[in-house]
C-alpha cells in the first residue's frame, strides 16, 4: 500500500510538472487563437461603428445578421469569380506540384556525389520565398520576362504558338501552356514537399527493393508497387499541406482583397469573405481526402 501511494504521488507530481510546462502554450492558444477566432466570427455578422467620446475612440459592433454574406455573394461579382479561380487553379497546380516534388525527391534520394548540395539548392526557395527579393519579383516591381510569364505565352518563349503548331487539342494545349508558363513558380513551391517525400523515401526498407529485384521487377514496377504505396501517408500530408499553402497564398485574390478591406476598417465584409472562403476550402480539402482515401489508400493497403 505504501508503494502504491508513493507511486501515485510521483504520478501526480509529474502531471503537475506537465501542466506547468504546457500552461504558457495553453494561455497563448486561448489569447492569440480562440479569442481572435471568436471575434472574427462576430465581425462577420456585425458592422463595426467607431465612435469618439471626449477624444477617445470606441468600437461598437452592430449585429446585422447575414447582410455581409449577402453583400459579398450578391453585390460583389468579383468575389465569386475569385473564389472559382482559386479553386480551379488548385486542381491544376496540385497534381503538378505533387508530381514534380515526388520526381525531384526520388532523384535527390539517389546515391551520387554532391547529393547534399543538390538538396540544399532545391530547399533554397523555401528560405528565399519570404525574403525581400521574392516579394519584389512576385509584386512585379522587377519587370523581367523570365518571371512575368503568362498563359498567353508573352514571356521568353511563345508557348501558345509552339503548341499550336503541334496540332494538339485546345484543352490539352491550355494545360501545357499553364504548366510551362508557371514552371518557375511551381518549382519554387516544391521545397517543403521535397523534404517530406525525402523523409518518406528514406523510411522505406531496402529489403523490399531487394526482394523485388529477386522477383524480376523493373524500376517502373518498383516505383508503382513499392514506392508509391509506402508513401501513402506522406502523400496525404503533402496533399493537405500543398492545398492549404495554395489557398492561403499572398497571390490569392481573395486574401489580398480581404486584407484591403481590413486596412479600410471594413472588418465585417472581410471576415465574411474569409469565413465563407474557409468553408469552401474545408469542403474541397475534405472531398479530395475522401476520394484519395477511398481510391488510393484502401487499394494500397
Amino acid at each position: 500500500m505504501k508503494k502504491l501511494k508513493r507511486k501515485g504521488g510521483i504520478e501526480a507530481l509529474r502531471r503537475r510538472y506537465g501542466f506547468a510546462f504546457v500552461s504558457h502554450w495553453i494561455l497563448g492558444l486561448v489569447l492569440f487563437f480562440f479569442i481572435p477566432l471568436f471575434y472574427s466570427i462576430a465581425y462577420s455578422f456585425s458592422e463595426m461603428v467607431v465612435t469618439e467620446d471626449s477624444g477617445r475612440a470606441d468600437v461598437i459592433l452592430k449585429f446585422v445578421g447575414l447582410r455581409n454574406y449577402n453583400d459579398i455573394l450578391g453585390k460583389n461579382p468579383e468575389y465569386i469569380d475569385n473564389l472559382t479561380a482559386a479553386v480551379g487553379s488548385m486542381f491544376y497546380s496540385l497534381p503538378m506540384i505533387i508530381a514534380l516534388s515526388l520526381i525531384l525527391a526520388v532523384l535527390l534520394n539517389q546515391k551520387y556525389r554532391g547529393r547534399g548540395i543538390m538538396r540544399v539548392i532545391f530547399f533554397l526557395p523555401v528560405i528565399i520565398e519570404s525574403s525581400v527579393i521574392m516579394r519584389l519579383l512576385s509584386s512585379g516591381s522587377i519587370n523581367s520576362p523570365i518571371f512575368n510569364m503568362s498563359t498567353e505565352g508573352t514571356g521568353v518563349f511563345d508557348y501558345a504558338t509552339i503548341l499550336a503548331n503541334l496540332n494538339l487539342p485546345p484543352e490539352l494545349s491550355q494545360y501545357f501552356i499553364f504548366f510551362l508558363s508557371n514552371a518557375v513558380s511551381l518549382t519554387w513551391s516544391c521545397g517543403i514537399q521535397i523534404v517530406l517525400f525525402l523523409a518518406g523515401l528514406q523510411g522505406i526498407p531496402d529489403s523490399l527493393y531487394e526482394v523485388s529485384k529477386i522477383e524480376g521487377a523493373n524500376k517502373w514496377e518498383e516505383f508503382w508497387l513499392i514506392t508509391i504505396p509506402m508513401l501513402r501517408h506522406v502523400l496525404s500530408l503533402v496533399i493537405v499541406y500543398t492545398m492549404i499553402s495554395m489557398f492561403t497564398s499572398a497571390n490569392n485574390k481573395i486574401m489580398s482583397d480581404s486584407i484591403k478591406l481590413m486596412q479600410n476598417t471594413d472588418y465585417g465584409q472581410a471576415s465574411a469573405m474569409l469565413w465563407f472562403y474557409f468553408i469552401i476550402v474545408l469542403a474541397v480539402i475534405g472531398i479530395v481526402l475522401f476520394f484519395y482515401n477511398k481510391l488510393c489508400i484502401k487499394k494500397w493497403e
